[in-house]
């Protein structure tokens, strides 16, 4: 899960320098679970201001609304593929919330024994359109998958690698930019939740609240105001991993599952 992060997080800083996008993007993703292993998987994409008037000015009278070409049935219904077997797309919202506009994305699933959650999703998808990166070898995506039998469900989770925690990247050698990079991230949020339904008996997740489990959840712009912490952590990695681990789970603005077996027992 803490490579998946950091992966997104250096997703989230390549977009940010090619498109200059502030407060460019927010997503929630929430897996529910029933009793009987199917479920139900929704993500809630916003996107910031900014964006949309980018997105407005480059829209050619009579091509389609850019939001909804964004979070179009098509594309949603391609996204299943990727999710695992018997996944199936339902409906897609379009949103207008705050001054942000986006959309929340339904699908189901017959067993969650196969289905597959990119956690960097949302902005894998926005980067397939940034400059320069139809250019680049696609990354391996680093999935969250499940195991589920007779109540009790195992959340597994890619390997860590405390060691690639230096963000780098444009502007990392320039006070300005990197400071200018932290006010345009400031309101990117990510996020994965697990809900069961029926309500949780017992779990060793860390958080917890009621029937939900937070897997992931990242406030951006807190985390880049903190890269020396994370750079530190880095090298800390290199000697004692758990010294490492600990450092990291005390950084503002992340909570990341660190536990390497994370179980849930329904009720």
């Amino acid at each position: 899960m803490k490579n998946t992060y950091i992966r997104t997080i250096k997703l989230a800083l390549g977009l940010v320098a090619a498109l200059a996008l502030p407060s460019c993007l927010q997503n929630e993703t929430t897996v529910t679970l029933n009793k009987d292993g199917s479920g139900t998987v929704v993500e809630e994409t916003f996107l910031g201001a900014k964006i949309l008037e980018m997105m407005t000015q480059f829209a050619q009278p009579g091509q389609p609304d850019p939001v909804e070409e964004m979070f179009s049935e098509e594309k949603a219904k391609t996204k299943t593929a990727k999710m695992g077997e018997g996944v199936e797309y339902v409906k897609t919202e379009m949103i207008d919330q705050d001054g942000k506009k986006g959309a929340r994305t339904h699908y189901k699933f017959a067993d969650i024994n196969k289905l597959k959650i990119n956690p960097s999703g949302a902005v894998d998808d926005m980067n397939k359109g940034a400059p320069g990166e139809e250019e680049k070898e696609p990354e391996k995506e680093e999935t969250v998958g499940f195991t589920y039998a007779g109540g009790k469900l195992r959340v597994i989770t890619p390997p860590t690698d405390f060691e690639d925690m230096d963000m780098g990247g444009e502007g990392a050698e320039n006070p300005e930019m990197e400071a200018m990079m932290t006010e345009m991230m400031a309101d990117m949020r990510l996020t994965l939740k697990l809900k069961v339904e029926g309500g949780i008996e017992s779990t060793n997740a860390t958080f917890t609240e009621g029937d939900t489990v937070t897997l992931f959840d990242v406030q951006v712009g807190k985390v880049l105001a903190q890269k020396d912490e994370l750079k530190k952590i880095g090298e800390t990695a290199k000697t004692d991993k758990d010294a490492a681990e600990a450092a990291f789970s005390k950084l503002e603005g992340i909570k990341v599952e660190m536990k390497d077996d994370v179980t849930v027992t329904l009720k």
